[in-house]
This record gives C-alpha cells, sequence and structure tokens, in this order.
C-alpha cells in the first residue's frame, strides 16, 4: 500500500508541476529537477505496485517505510542540479561551439558503469532493508460437522446370521460406509459387551478409523453379557470435553442391558446434560421372522426408547443389513453444524538472494572502476 501511496504522491506533485511551469518559468533548471524527482517517485511506486499485483501476493514487503531511503539519492542528485556551478569555477572558451563531439564507447563506460553498478547495490539493499518475504497462503474451506461416538456391541449375539453374513460384520460395512460419507466430522469408536471401551478418540483421521472398525473382533472384550449404561458412561465423558455445537452417539446393539455398574437411564440423562443426543439401533429381526432369529424379543425396545427420547434422539429398529444401511444414511442427513473459513499464512524471508546481489555489484563496482576501467586525471 505505501508504494501505491508512493506512486500517487509523485503524480500528484508531477501534475502540479506541471500546471506552475505554465506561469513560472524563471528558474526552468529547478523546475526540471523537481519533475525528474516527481517522475522517478512516480516511476519507483508504479514499478513497486504492479511487481506486487503481479506476484498475486505471494510476495510481501513487512518494512515498506524502508523504500523511502530511495528519497535520499534522488535528493543528492537533485541538489546536485540545482547548485553544479554554485561551488566551482567555470571558464568560458568563446570557440568550444567549434569543437568536434566524438563519442567514446570506453570514455561512456568510465564514466557510467562504476556508477550503475553501486546504484543498483543501493537499491538492492534498499529492497532487502524492506524485508521481503514470499507468502504461501492455504485457505481451509467451510465446513460442516458434528463430533460422533459409534458405539459398538461386541457381544456374542452379534454372531447370529439373520443379517448377511451376520449382525457382527453387517454392522462393521454399514459403520465404514457411514464414516467414508462424514470427511468433514470428528469420529469415534467406543466397543462394549460386558464392559466397555474406548477404542478411539474422536478424530479427522478417518483412515485410521477404518483399520479399528475393521481391526474389532467378537471376544475383544467378555462378550457374555451386555452393558449399555457403562458404554453410554464411557461414551459421554469422552464427548462431555467437545466444543462443537452438536454432539451425538450412535448406539448399536442387539440386546438388553445385562451388566455394568451404570444404569442406562441414569447414563442417558447424564448426556443430555452435555446436550449429546443418542440414536439407538437395534439390531436384531422380529421373534420367529427368520430360522436364526430368537424365540423372543432380544431387544429391550422400551429401554432404547427412553435414552433416545432423554437425550433427544431417535431410536431404530433394522431387521436386515439393508434397513440398517438406510438407517445409518437417515443419521447421515442430520443437521450439521458450521464452521467458518480459515486460513494459513506461512512467510518465508527471502531478503539473503537481494544483499548477495548487492555485494557482487557493490564488487562489480570496485573491479570496474579500480582495475578494468580506470579514470586516468
Amino acid at each position: 500500500m505505501i508504494l501505491l501511496y508512493l506512486f500517487l504522491g509523485g503524480l500528484a506533485v508531477l501534475l502540479i508541476l506541471l500546471v506552475v511551469s505554465l506561469f513560472l518559468k524563471q528558474n526552468p533548471k529547478a523546475l526540471q529537477a523537481a519533475m525528474m524527482l516527481a517522475g522517478v517517485i512516480s516511476v519507483t511506486g508504479i514499478i513497486g505496485y504492479w511487481f506486487l499485483r503481479l506476484s498475486a501476493g505471494r510476495v510481501e514487503f513487512l518494512h515498506p517505510l524502508a523504500f523511502l531511503f530511495l528519497i535520499l539519492p534522488l535528493a543528492v542528485f537533485w541538489g546536485q542540479t540545482l547548485w553544479r556551478g554554485a561551488f566551482t569555477r567555470q571558464i568560458a572558451y568563446p570557440f568550444s561551439h567549434l569543437s568536434l563531439s566524438l563519442f567514446s564507447l570506453r570514455a561512456w563506460l568510465t564514466r557510467w558503469m562504476a556508477l550503475l553498478f553501486y546504484t543498483a547495490a543501493f537499491l538492492f539493499m534498499i529492497a532487502a532493508l524492506a524485508r521481503p518475504v514470499r507468502v504461501d497462503r492455504t485457505v481451509l474451506p467451510p465446513t460442516e460437522g458434528i463430533d460422533i461416538i459409534l458405539l459398538m456391541d461386541v457381544s456374542a449375539s452379534m454372531q447370529k446370521q439373520d443379517f448377511y453374513p451376520n449382525r457382527f460384520i453387517a454392522s462393521q460395512q454399514t459403520a465404514s460406509r457411514f464414516i467414508e460419507k462424514r470427511l468433514s466430522d470428528r469420529i469415534g469408536l467406543v466397543v462394549f459387551a460386558k464392559s466397555a471401551m474406548l477404542q478411539a478418540p474422536l478424530t479427522l483421521d478417518h483412515e485410521a478409523l477404518q483399520e479399528y472398525i475393521s481391526s474389532m473382533y467378537i471376544g475383544m472384550v467378555d462378550p457374555n453379557y451386555t452393558a449399555i449404561g457403562d458404554a453410554l458412561g464411557v461414551a459421554a465423558n469422552h464427548l462431555k470435553q467437545s466444543k462443537a455445537k452438536s454432539k451425538i452417539i450412535i448406539l448399536l446393539t442387539d440386546g438388553d442391558s445385562n451388566a455394568g455398574t451404570i444404569e442406562p437411564s441414569l447414563a442417558a440423562k447424564a448426556a443430555a446434560t452435555y446436550g449429546i443426543r443418542v440414536y439407538a439401533i437395534g439390531t436384531a429381526s422380529p421373534p420367529d421372522q427368520s430360522v436364526y432369529a430368537s424365540a423372543k424379543d432380544e431387544i429391550n425396545e422400551g429401554l432404547m426408547m427412553e435414552i433416545a427420547e432423554t437425550t433427544g434422539g431417535k431410536y431404530y429398529r433394522a431387521t436386515n443389513e439393508s434397513e440398517l444401511r438406510h438407517i445409518y444414511d437417515t443419521i447421515n442427513s442430520l443437521e450439521k453444524t458450521t464452521f467458518s473459513p480459515s486460513t494459513i499464512v506461512s512467510r518465508k524471508d527471502v531478503y539473503q538472494p537481494l544483499l548477495f546481489l548487492a555485494l557482487a555489484c557493490v564488487l562489480l563496482g570496485l573491479l570496474t572502476e579500480k582495475v578494468i576501467l580506470i579514470k586516468v586525471p
């Protein structure tokens, strides 16, 4: 922005001087020097401005006020132009206009080459002093997400084959498919039977979570009982620290709570206190529906409904793998929490090459002035 102001300021001074030149012609040398100064400032500003524009924000100057040091050599040049003959004697030769002016490339290089190198070195040092940095911006897109704990039953009854190929494998496959659709959600995993165990904390590393899902097996905890209350307690205890506005537990079981130290109804009330909704899924076919079904209903639907209603969730009954997939798809359409987009900005200093170039120009200037193109008085 300072470069744009520099350009606009120089342009304004230049326009003012053009207007003044229409009325004041008494000191053309001063006017010429002032116009040259304003022109150089404008050109410097516009070059810097378009450099930043063309770099598309990938280069910034942390100390752009350092470019104001460019005024120093311009001021010296201006003063030399105004008072060039004030402190030196001039001898007028009456027939100097008749002398032949012959151009000599060596004389021209001797006069200007070293000065050009020194000027370039000065400009490189000023640019390095402004501290240019390369900017890399990573814009994280707006995402929507909720924190989800998958609460999965690994008791022995999950081996029954009223689901294809059995309840346990069908629940694994359906959970894996559900995770693939929730790219912006943090998801965790709790397994339970006689006891409950946090298998995976809330994470966005869904690849690792899929490995945890595939590594589950019947018997990883004592498979002879079902502790629904303890499982809800473990999941709620992990979710209560979440900052998400929406937190849910997806409880999947094929039985009734018959073990554990926490009553499921009390665990549901505790979850509701932390703003956690529980979506309960019963995975067992009704009695006598198939050769694999039990003689009596294995699922305590009254308890499942109570848990869901207490927490503001819903209860679903799946009688086969197709219905289980549909239930997960229904839960997948839940309202999501919107997170604001953010940008990660990293800056890397790039002034070192400018300092090396400045040093090289100084050395070339000294080499040109003292060795190659020596001035003879």
